[in-house]
């Protein structure tokens, strides 16, 4: 037995390995899993189906414990949906959900390709296993070999006891927002009152960068063909966008290029962007590359403009009403206010 931790400062262990570089490195080999968390995200159910989707496997049976009970966003929902049709048509098992009585655990099982059992059981929820900035410290133990084997077979009770096949169950309200950036390790927010200071601080200097529609960079890095070792390829994230900047932008005079910046967002959001690649004409979020897809593509679903699983297309932008964002100087060195409002 080995404990895991999230590992991350003020509380960082450098002889602990953490929840969720091992399941990353589970995912690799594996060819059966069994997971029953309380909680989901809407991502963490996107970029599973889109590792079974680029590996052919594993074979996956998914409780989710709680949002029957406490709500799910449209987002989760639909993402629920997209894995569970996913699985159930390409013969390679199913999501459930507990509609009987509310499950807060978290139980995760893997048989590898090779029949090596393993397991996770702690207070890690899928999300977190799919996400090294969130501000939250999770305790996990995991198991091996025969010390697995309850893990497996118990989750396979569980579901059999109190799920229910997600498309038996009516799920007709929702939460109606999706705060994507709460607590993030890589993001702050804002006091109104700063906000207006940064925003008075603009200065004249200011360029408007496209939101563009390519099928599988800028906003859909997700579609692109993922990371190829020869045994397994991992994924980009439902929200991993990298900003193809146009060269009349980063050659105009007082362009970022090369540079690691703040933004304030018009949203009341703050955190770290860099400019890199080739002229330097890729931006990113620098911490964590999803941040930026978390603002940029969350805004987009929380219009209604996006749904879940889908392209941002010409027909996106469109119906959000806005085709670029701009980011503007101001007076304090290295800040600068990026708006995207509609």
């Amino acid at each position: 037995m080995e404990l895991l931790l999230s590992n991350f400062q003020p509380a960082f262990f450098p002889d602990f390995n953490t929840s969720r570089s091992y399941f990353e490195t589970a995912l690799r080999d594996c060819a059966d899993l069994k997971i029953a968390s309380g909680y989901i995200s809407s991502d963490s159910l996107m970029d599973l189906k889109r590792v079974i989707e680029l590996n052919k496997r594993p074979t996956l049976e998914l409780l989710i414990g709680m949002h029957y009970f406490d709500g799910f966003t449209e987002n989760q929902y639909d993402a629920a949906c997209i894995l569970n049709d996913y699985l159930i048509s390409n013969n390679l098992g199913g999501v459930y959900i507990a509609d009987t009585l509310k499950f807060h655990g978290k139980m995760y099982s893997f048989i590898m390709q090779d029949a090596t059992k393993t397991a996770i059981i702690g207070s890690s929820n899928l999300g977190s296993l799919f996400d090294n900035v969130t501000k939250q410290y999770e305790t996990d133990f995991l198991l091996k070999g025969d010390d697995s084997i309850v893990i497996h077979t118990s989750v396979k009770e569980i579901i059999n006891r109190i799920g229910a096949p997600l498309r038996s169950v009516t799920i007709t309200d929702f939460l109606k927002f999706n705060k994507l950036l709460d607590n993030n390790l890589a993001v702050e927010k804002v006091d109104s009152s700063d906000l207006e200071d940064i925003k008075d601080k603009r200065t004249s200097t200011y360029f408007d960068i496209e939101i563009k529609s390519e099928e599988k960079s800028n906003l859909n890095c997700y579609f692109g063909k993922g990371r190829d070792n020869g045994r397994y390829v991992k994924p980009r994230s439902w929200y991993e966008v990298e900003i193809i900047v146009s060269s009349t932008i980063f050659k105009q005079p007082g362009y970022p290029r090369g540079e690691t910046f703040t933004v304030f967002t018009d949203d009341g959001w703050s955190f770290r962007c860099t400019t890199n690649g080739s002229n330097y004409k890729n931006l990113r979020s620098k911490d964590d590359l999803k941040v930026l897809g978390k603002w940029i593509k969350g805004r987009l679903e929380n219009s209604g403009a996006l749904r879940m699983g889908g392209q941002v297309t010409n027909e996106v932008i469109a119906k959000y009403g806005r085709s670029f964002m701009r980011l503007t100087a101001t007076t304090e060195p290295n800040i600068w206010y990026l708006d995207y409002a509609q």
